[in-house]
């Protein structure tokens, strides 16, 4: 290995450290070359080849003409071969919101404690989309995407950038496992509707600073979530039974 791939290296090590702590966040344009390259006190052609051992890391993405920035969706799949098995696994939705009751509990709590201003304003409008798809004819998988978008906000306000990466990857085992129930879970009225006050009494808490109410806020939501998503379970399993039986005797 020579002297200049060993340079590259630490200086990614660097901003690994930097995005860790927060430094640099999620979605986050990297400063101008000259200007970071000055701050790290390493030179322009050494930070370019760490950027690189990013960029392949998964850690930074480039854009033609538009600079570097810190990837919004690091490393949003864990590579566990379970995870696959998750997704092909019906019984797994409720493993998976029991699970996300207590992360996102402590998501809420720990936003209403540490969110900052800019924090705050992103909430604001991933609820503000999650609201202009509320209701919306034929806007089930919009809708679902939008409702992570505004769960994932409140992630990554709680600065914990551990939590965030386990929640993007339940998040979308989640989406997939119930993905033939979506069209029914927001098109529901008696499902949306409680849906969209929890999310708006949720938003309110932590923007409060409302640490308890957050996370009761919060508790409260996935657990309404997981019933309703069992009340589906059953209606589909009804309907099956009604359409097997229906072949059977010729109807």
């Amino acid at each position: 290995m020579n002297k200049k791939s060993t340079v590259a290296e630490d200086i990614a090590k660097k901003l690994e450290s930097m995005i860790l702590d927060g430094i640099l966040e999620l979605g986050d344009k990297l400063p101008a070359e000259r200007m970071l390259a000055e701050k790290l006190g390493v030179s322009r052609p050494s930070l370019r080849e760490a950027k690189q051992i990013l960029v392949y890391k998964g850690l930074l993405e480039t854009t033609q003409g538009g600079g570097t920035y810190v990837k919004r969706t690091l490393s949003s799949e864990l590579s566990d071969p379970l995870l696959d098995m998750l997704k092909n696994n019906v019984n797994s939705r409720y493993d998976i919101l029991e699970v996300r009751c207590s992360l996102d509990s402590l998501a809420a709590y720990s936003a209403a404690q540490r969110a900052t201003e800019e924090d705050k304003n992103k909430i604001k409008q991933a609820f503000a989309v999650l609201n202009e798809m509320h209701g919306k004819e034929g806007s089930s998988n919009e809708e679902a995407q939008a409702d992570a978008l505004f769960h994932l906000s409140i992630v990554e306000a709680s600065h914990n950038i551990v939590l965030l990466h386990i929640m993007r990857s339940l998040f979308k085992v989640l989406r997939m496992s119930i993905a033939n129930n979506l069209d029914k879970f927001y098109a529901n009225s008696e499902i949306g509707e409680p849906l969209h006050n929890q999310h708006y009494k949720l938003m309110q808490a932590v923007i409060d600073g409302r640490a308890d109410d957050a996370r009761d806020a919060a508790n409260e939501h996935l657990k309404f979530v997981d019933q309703s998503i069992h009340n589906l379970d059953r209606e589909n399993e009804r309907l099956n039974r009604h359409k097997l039986q229906s072949s059977l005797l010729g109807d």
